[in-house]
C-alpha cells in the first residue's frame, strides 16, 4: 500500500488536477482506516471536481462511518442534488436518518431507493428497521422479507425480522 500512496503521491505532485489519482488516494486511505485522510483527500478531489456525485457520496458514506451523521446528511443531499438517481446515495442517507432516529424521513428515503433499486435488501432492511421502531410490525415485517428475499442470510435483518415478530404476537396477545 506504502507503495501505491507514494506512486498516487508522485502522479499528483506531476499532475495535480488527475481527479482519478486522487479517487484511488482517498480509497487506498479508507481501505486503511485511515479515515480522516481519506475525508482530506476526497475534499481536495471536491475542488477539482465539485459537481462529481459519487466524490460527494463517498463523503457521505465516510461521515456515516465516523456517525457524523449530519455531516453524512449534507455530503448525500449534494450527491442527489447532482444526481438524484443515484440508488446507493438514497440509501446511504436512509441509513444516517435512521442512526439519528427519523424514522419518517428515514421512510421516505428508502421509498425513493426502492423506487430506483427495487433489488436493494439494504433499502428494504432499513425500510424494515423504521417501521419497526414506529411499531409498525406489519410494514416491518414486509419490509424485512422483501430484503431476505434478495439476500438470504443478511444476520441482521433476520435479528430485526425476529424481533417484529415477536413484538407483533406480543401486541396481538396484549389486545385480547
Amino acid at each position: 500500500m506504502e507503495k501505491e500512496i507514494k506512486s498516487l503521491k508522485e502522479i499528483l505532485q506531476a499532475n495535480p488536477d488527475n481527479i482519478n489519482a486522487w479517487i484511488n488516494l482517498a480509497q487506498i486511505y479508507y481501505s486503511n482506516g485511515e479515515y480522516e485522510k481519506s475525508v482530506d483527500t476526497f475534499k481536495q478531489a471536491l475542488k477539482i471536481e465539485p459537481n462529481n456525485a459519487l466524490i460527494w457520496q463517498n463523503l457521505g458514506y465516510l461521515y456515516n462511518e465516523k456517525g457524523l451523521y449530519h455531516d453524512a446528511i449534507k455530503s448525500l443531499k449534494k450527491a442527489l442534488e447532482i444526481d438524484p438517481y443515484l440508488s446507493i446515495t438514497w440509501t446511504e442517507l436512509s441509513f444516517s436518518y435512521l442512526e439519528l432516529a427519523d424514522y419518517d424521513k428515514t421512510i421516505d428515503v428508502c421509498m425513493k431507493a426502492l423506487k430506483i433499486d427495487s433489488n436493494d435488501e439494504t433499502a428494504w432492511t432499513n425500510l424494515g428497521s423504521a417501521y419497526y421502531n414506529k411499531k409498525l410490525y406489519d410494514k416491518a415485517i414486509e419490509a424485512l422479507k422483501n430484503a431476505l428475499n434478495i439476500i438470504p442470510n443478511l444476520e441482521f435483518t433476520q435479528t430485526i425480522l425476529k424481533l417484529a415478530e415477536k413484538a407483533k404476537e406480543e401486541k396481538k396477545r396484549l389486545e385480547v
